[in-house]
């Protein structure tokens, strides 16, 4: 029988931390069963396996955990509260509520977490509510200046292991929390990454706001269509869509990375970078729809070839390629006839940065200041 493993992380910088990625990777091809408990949600480029089970935080989870939690264990529930006011960890002790009633249904046998700081203060409360072991992997700032020193002693006192990645914060760990040498694991960080299903090959971009108009489900679709395990998709933006579900769903997701939102200069970066621009936008079911996306008009600036939909404005600008809305089929046989031809690529690219360069240049934009400039005519009613 498999262990089943409840890892507490945190996905509030964009997705799963790389390092966690592959640590959890390697665990489950070797016959654990892990769960993600993540005390912040946000996608990135490394995102849980359709396998992984994901349990995100949910109010409405959090609140209807107490009263359950209350009703069948209150002393145990009144005594983990007050060390949760004692130590300024109410957040923690609520969301620990949610999760120890995750992993009971799903059957949990020992939790870890990765770095000991409010992770660490949530797991402490499902472990002793649930009576399971817990580990913790301590990497850095937690050790050295750690923001809730008294709740962290009393957590890792309950810890079974608790795990370092060098000698210098094992030393570290056993001098400030005296902590004894045989309770320390020191494991070494694995960061080699190169069998990993970080997608490569032809680069397709997309930017925009996860909504319907948009049609991210049309362009995955059609990368499935296309079963090239060449082609990958970056993913810019974040919204009400879960676009990441669209993905796993499909069994696209290796060939899918999501970067969130993103500033400027990397956007410009990810420009340059990709080997086509796609925006396949729609009518939404509530009519909403696009104008002229600015975002093709960015791409053309760094003279790339485009595809994208007869949709509103769009035809006034791309010239080509332009498939018909929701059309899956037409948009894998555009995508695969540019992955396939680099010449042509480059000719779109140059097309397109000339038609930016002529009728969306700062001399056209001056044409509003003349619209600023009327007189204005006609009596007023």
């Amino acid at each position: 029988m498999s262990k089943k493993v409840a890892y507490i992380i945190s996905m509030v910088k964009a997705g799963i931390p790389a390092f966690t990625y592959r640590e959890i990777d390697i665990l489950c091809k070797n016959g654990f069963e892990i769960a993600i408990f993540p005390l912040t949600y946000r996608t990135g480029p490394y995102m849980p396996k359709p396998d992984w089970p994901l349990f995100r935080p949910s109010k409405s989870a959090m609140l209807g955990a107490q009263f359950v939690s209350l009703i069948t264990k209150p002393a145990l529930y009144f005594s983990l509260l007050s060390t949760a006011i004692r130590t300024h960890t109410l957040r923690e002790f609520v969301l620990g509520m949610q999760f120890a009633g995750q992993m009971r249904r799903w059957g949990a046998s020992h939790i870890h977490c990765h770095f000991a700081d409010s992770k660490l203060f949530t797991g402490y409360y499902c472990a002793v509510w649930l009576d399971l072991p817990i580990t913790v992997t301590a990497h850095a700032y937690e050790i050295h200046s750690n923001p809730n020193p008294k709740m962290l002693k009393i957590a890792l006192a309950i810890c079974k292991k608790v795990v370092v990645q060098s000698n210098f914060n094992k030393q570290c760990v056993m001098r400030n929390f005296d902590l004894a040498e045989d309770k320390i694991e020191l494991v070494r960080a694995h960061g080699d990454m190169s069998d990993s299903n970080y997608p490569t090959g032809i680069k397709i971009l997309m930017v925009g706001e996860f909504r319907e108009k948009k049609g991210h489900e049309i362009l995955l679709a059609s990368v499935k269509k296309l079963e090239r395990k060449d082609i990958a998709v970056w993913l810019v933006g974040e919204g009400y869509l879960d676009v990441p579900k669209m993905a796993r769903d499909m069994g696209v997701q290796d060939q899918v990375v999501f970067l969130g939102m993103v500033g400027k200069d990397l956007l410009n970066i990810l420009y340059d970078s990709c080997d086509m621009f796609v925006l396949p936008s729609r009518v939404a079911a509530d009519g909403d729809r696009e104008g002229i996306p600015a975002v093709l008009m960015e791409a053309m600036s760094h003279g790339k070839p485009v595809i994208s939909s007869s949709h509103a404005g769009i035809p006034e600008l791309v010239e080509e390629i332009l498939v018909e809305e929701n059309d899956i089929d037409g948009l894998a046989e555009a995508i695969a006839r540019l992955a396939d031809d680099r010449d042509l690529r480059a000719q779109l690219g140059r097309k397109n940065l000339e038609i930016v360069k002529t009728r969306f240049s700062d001399e056209a934009v001056l044409q509003l200041g003349s619209v600023y400039s009327e007189e204005k005519t006609g009596e007023l009613h």
